[in-house]
């Protein structure tokens, strides 16, 4: 069983579930579903977090995968395979607009390992902006839906919420990345990087109720985001990187995943 979980984990199908978390989660919020952007979402996900870790460790970085990875190097290339054709297959039948971001995103997502993250401070916020067109600005293209002053709020809302899950992250790796790229633990220090990530929840709480108060947000989503913050908070004070990896990987990575069942259920009792 243990093996199954740490498959599930490490060859990023985890990240994929957690991912499509946030696309469902903005199908709420916008009021708007579209099957083929989610399916996308989830085969390019688990696509590009193996082949972003494939090329790393080609390229000699330590990783807490390594020896996984070496071991399930042919289950890793097959599911790469699979979700590579699934990804291609799907995104030829979008709107032009949506190819457009994709693409763009796309090349962010592939160019990562190449040298982009090695830019100060380039790595979170590559990884909250290609979040954020991944499972909410896809949908409101592919959907038609107009950007107005309520979805610039929600991408940036959205924004923040991923820059601060992902400071753990950082936090986590910061003896991997002290010679290879400088992150906001390293610069900041780790009781500074967790200040800047809990001030970006502030601010998320804050534009939800701004949201309510324009009346784009219902009761029960301003609930269930506020208590989806005050969580992340939470994971984010307790965050160490003496922590075990399973805390990051499949706790505060879950994060993405609770906010859709808090949307959910929020909406079911209100």
């Amino acid at each position: 069983m243990q093996s199954i979980i740490r498959f599930f984990i490490n060859s990023n199908i985890w990240v994929a579930f957690c991912v499509l978390g946030l696309v469902f989660s903005a199908e709420i919020l916008l009021e708007a579903t579209n099957l083929k952007i989610s399916q996308f979402v989830f085969s390019s996900t688990i696509f590009a977090y193996n082949f972003q870790r494939v090329v790393r460790l080609k390229k000699g970085h330590e990783h807490y995968y390594k020896d996984w990875l070496y071991k399930n190097v042919k289950a890793v290339y097959f599911l790469m395979l699979i979700s590579a054709t699934a990804s291609a297959y799907l995104f030829f039948d979008f709107r032009s607009t949506t190819k457009i971001a994709i693409l763009f995103a796309g090349s962010l997502s592939i160019l990562y390992p190449f040298g982009i993250r090695k830019i100060p401070f380039a790595k979170i916020f590559i990884i909250s902006f290609v979040w954020s067109v991944s499972t909410m600005l896809l949908l409101v293209l592919e959907n038609n839906i107009q950007i107005s002053q309520d979805i610039i709020f929600r991408l940036a809302s959205l924004f923040l919420f991923i820059f601060s899950i992902t400071i753990p992250f950082d936090i986590r790796d910061v003896e991997y990345d002290l010679r290879n790229v400088i992150t906001i633990p390293l610069f900041f220090g780790v009781k500074r990087a967790k200040y800047i990530a809990i001030f970006a929840l502030f601010i998320c709480g804050l534009i939800a109720f701004i949201q309510y108060l324009e009346m784009t947000l219902n009761l029960a989503n301003l609930l269930a985001l506020l208590l989806l913050y005050i969580l992340a908070s939470f994971f984010i004070q307790k965050s160490d990187k003496r922590k075990g990896e399973r805390y990051f990987s499949f706790w505060v990575e879950s994060l993405s995943l609770i906010s859709y069942f808090l949307l959910l259920i929020s909406e079911l009792i209100f």
